[in-house]
C-alpha cells in the first residue's frame, strides 16, 4: 500500500461538497521540453511539441474545455479516470487549472498508461492521505490484481480524525482483444468484488461516509443490472447518487456509443455510490451529467455520429452531486 500525505488544510467554513466523477479520456501531458512558456498563447503545434513521448498530448482545447467544465461547476474534488500518470495530472492542475487545484495521482497496473487520480481545491479545509490498492489480491486463480487501481482518499479535519473516504475505480473495459474473457464480465466481477470487499473493511474500521466512484464500464444501476455488478445491491446498502436521488433513468447518461448501423446507444458507465446511511448528505437536486462548452462558452450539442464525439474533450460527461457537510465535522 502506497502512501501520500499532503496537508491542504485551511481555517475557512465549508458547508457543502461538489464531487465530481470524471473519465477525462487520455488525459497525458508530457512538458519535457517546457521553457516557462504561456501555455495558453501556444498554438497546437506549438504544445505539441513540448513532448518527446510517443502518446501526443491531449489537445490544448480539450484540455481547456476539461478544465472549462469543472470550474464552471466548482468542483471541489474532481475523482479522474484515463489519467496519463500523475506527471499529466499535476501538468493539468497547474497549467489548465491555474494551480487552484491540487493532484493526487500514483502509477496503477495499467497496461495502457491510464492510471486513476484526484484534483482537489487548494482551499479546503481538510488534510488527504492517498492510498494505492494496486496490489491487493482479489478473489481469483486468475485475475490477481485489478487492472488498473482503487486509490484511496482520506479526508481528514484538523485534528487528523478521518471525516470521509472517497473510492476511486476504473474497472476492467468490455474490450476482449484475447478472446478469453467474453466482454471482460468475469475480470469486472472479480475486480467489483475487491472494491466491494475493500468498502465493507473500511465500513468496520469507520463510521464516516465512504463513496465509491469512477468508470465501472458497465450498467451498474438497479435497472436491468448486468450480472457483475448485482453483488453491489447483495452485499451492500449502497447506491449511485442518481437512484437515492431518483433522477430519471432515461437522462442517466455518461457515454455515447455508436453501433455499426451508426445509431447512438447512450449509457451511464460513471458512478458515484453512496451508503445509504449518508443518503441525507446529498443536496436535492444536485445531482446531475454536466455538458461541455467551447472555449467561446456555446454549448457542445450531444454527437449524433462517431465524427463529431470526438469533438467532445471526452468521449464521457461527468457525474456531478453536491453533499451537505455538518459543521461539527470539520
Amino acid at each position: 500500500m502506497s502512501n501520500h500525505t499532503p496537508d491542504n488544510s485551511s481555517s475557512s467554513p465549508k458547508e457543502n461538497l461538489h464531487i465530481m466523477v470524471l473519465n477525462a479520456q487520455d488525459l497525458f501531458l508530457f512538458l519535457d521540453l517546457y521553457n516557462g512558456e504561456d501555455i495558453q498563447s501556444l498554438t497546437e503545434k506549438e504544445w505539441q511539441k513540448l513532448g518527446i513521448s510517443l502518446k501526443g498530448n491531449k489537445s490544448k482545447e480539450k484540455c481547456q474545455e476539461l478544465a472549462q467544465c469543472i470550474t464552471d461547476n466548482e468542483a471541489d474534488i474532481v475523482m479522474v479516470c484515463e489519467v496519463g500518470g500523475p506527471e499529466s495530472l499535476e501538468h493539468f492542475a497547474k497549467h489548465f487549472l491555474f494551480d487552484k487545484y491540487e493532484s493526487y495521482s500514483l502509477p496503477s497496473n495499467s497496461d495502457r498508461g491510464i492510471d486513476l487520480g484526484y484534483l482537489v481545491k487548494k482551499d479546503l479545509p481538510f488534510k488527504f492521505k492517498l492510498k494505492s490498492h494496486r496490489d491487493r489480491l482479489l478473489r481469483s486463480k486468475i485475475y490477481h490484481y485489478f487492472s488498473r487501481d482503487v486509490l484511496e482518499l482520506d479526508i481528514s479535519n484538523q485534528n487528523d480524525e478521518v471525516q470521509m473516504i472517497l473510492l476511486l475505480t476504473h474497472l476492467k473495459s468490455k474490450l476482449d482483444m484475447k478472446k478469453d474473457d467474453y466482454e471482460g464480465r468475469s475480470r469486472r466481477q472479480v475486480e467489483m468484488r475487491g472494491m466491494l470487499d475493500l468498502y465493507l473493511e473500511l465500513e468496520q474500521k469507520h463510521n464516516v461516509p465512504i463513496f465509491l466512484g469512477g468508470d465501472f464500464n458497465g450498467n451498474a444501476t438497479e435497472f436491468d443490472t448486468e450480472q457483475e455488478f448485482e453483488q453491489i445491491y447483495h452485499l451492500t446498502e449502497l447506491k449511485d447518487v442518481c437512484s437515492w436521488e431518483q433522477f430519471p433513468i432515461e437522462k442517466r447518461v455518461s457515454y455515447f456509443h455508436f453501433n455499426r448501423s451508426g445509431n447512438r446507444i447512450s449509457s451511464q458507465l460513471d458512478y458515484l455510490f453512496v451508503p445509504a446511511k449518508w443518503k441525507s448528505l446529498i443536496v436535492n437536486g444536485s445531482v446531475c451529467f454536466p455538458h461541455y462548452r467551447n472555449l467561446s462558452g456555446m454549448p457542445l450539442p450531444l454527437p449524433d455520429g462517431h465524427e463529431k464525439k470526438t469533438i467532445l474533450p471526452s468521449d464521457h460527461l461527468p457525474l456531478l452531486a453536491i453533499f451537505k457537510l455538518p459543521a461539527k465535522n470539520i
